[in-house]
């Protein structure tokens, strides 16, 4: 029961929901993040492997529906013009 206390509540984000500019601050944050993990794992013991997997899956979220919201507008300016 101890480790059940002691993890932490993770928030999960819906990323779909936040504007651009917080999708772009996110993105430039996890992209340091995982740079500094990747250098602390060259230099020293890093112990949470875990956490490259999880950036890089929400990068990888952040750029999807960043490219989603990109194709739509386009595709609004297209129909728009027609």
């Amino acid at each position: 029961m101890a480790k059940a206390e002691k993890k932490k509540a993770v928030k999960k984000v819906n990323y779909a929901e936040l504007s651009d500019e917080e999708l772009t601050r996110h993105h430039a944050d996890f992209r340091r993040e995982l740079q500094e993990i990747r250098f602390s794992m060259v230099t020293a013991a890093f112990s949470n492997n875990a956490r490259v997997g999880s950036l890089k899956k929400d990068i990888a979220r952040i750029l999807t529906i960043q490219g989603q919201r990109k194709r739509q507008n386009s595709n609004q300016k297209l129909v728009g013009k027609a």
